[in-house]
């Protein structure tokens, strides 16, 4: 057993029990471990993103690093299974690369994609991650994950531009995205939301060359993604 280690994760435990923050003394109380040791594994923490520090309360939170290696991957299976056949769909009535995406702490994790048969086409590497601030399905989950651009913004180490947040205001109001070369030169993307119980569980993409989509073509995409996407509910 490697000590540090065990403590450390015993400190995650312990701010998880406690509803996701507590205290430095809650903390270290309950690791039956002296103040300044417990300070000194938190800042560790803290500085790879696995904690945040609140700046008034004086409370350790978890943080969204946490999720990227928490996701359970039956569930994701589950939802390749299940929404393959829309991205299918989507990709032969577009001609473009299609692909599946979820929400992984503050990052953007790509579960599945269906490419382009063109020449020129963009491509999606199954398990690639992107900042949840840079692409065209990072502004759906921004826009409609209840809290997250909040609890983005007022941390320290991330960083969303102004320009980022009038976008997301955009896509909370027209119930798409899209993204003009944002994130890759000489690629348009435009991003949907996918509903399970009411919540945001997933994002479709599709993306495809500059010279080839417009943004008035993107945005003819996207009206026939979401009625794509109504059509998967209607067809389970």
């Amino acid at each position: 057993m490697i000590q540090s280690i065990k403590r450390a994760l015993l400190i995650l435990e312990i701010i998880a029990r406690a509803g996701g923050s507590a205290k430095l003394t809650h903390i270290s109380a309950k690791a039956t471990l002296g103040k300044t040791t417990a300070h000194n594994i938190l800042k560790t923490l803290h500085s790879l993103g696995y904690v945040k520090k609140g700046i008034s309360t004086k409370q350790y939170h978890l943080g969204e690093r946490i999720l990227n290696i928490a996701r359970t991957a039956g569930d994701d299976q589950e939802l390749k299974r299940r929404l393959r056949p829309l991205l299918e769909r989507i990709s032969e009535k577009s001609k473009e690369t299609v692909y599946l995406a979820v929400l992984s702490g503050d990052e953007v994790f790509y579960l599945d994609a269906v490419e382009s048969t063109q020449m020129l086409r963009s491509t999606r590497p199954i398990g690639e991650r992107e900042p949840v601030g840079g692409s065209a399905i990072g502004q759906i989950f921004l826009a409609f994950v209840p809290g997250l651009s909040e609890r983005l913004t007022a941390d320290p180490g991330e960083s969303i531009s102004d320009e980022v947040q009038k976008q997301v205001t955009r896509v909370a109001n027209v119930g798409y995205s899209i993204a003009m070369e944002m994130l890759h030169p000489g690629l348009n993307c435009v991003a949907v939301p996918w509903r399970q119980g009411g919540e945001v569980q997933a994002a479709i993409g599709l993306s495809g060359p500059s010279a080839r989509l417009s943004q008035e073509k993107l945005a003819s995409y996207a009206v026939m993604m979401m009625k794509e996407v109504e059509r998967s509910f209607h067809g389970d």
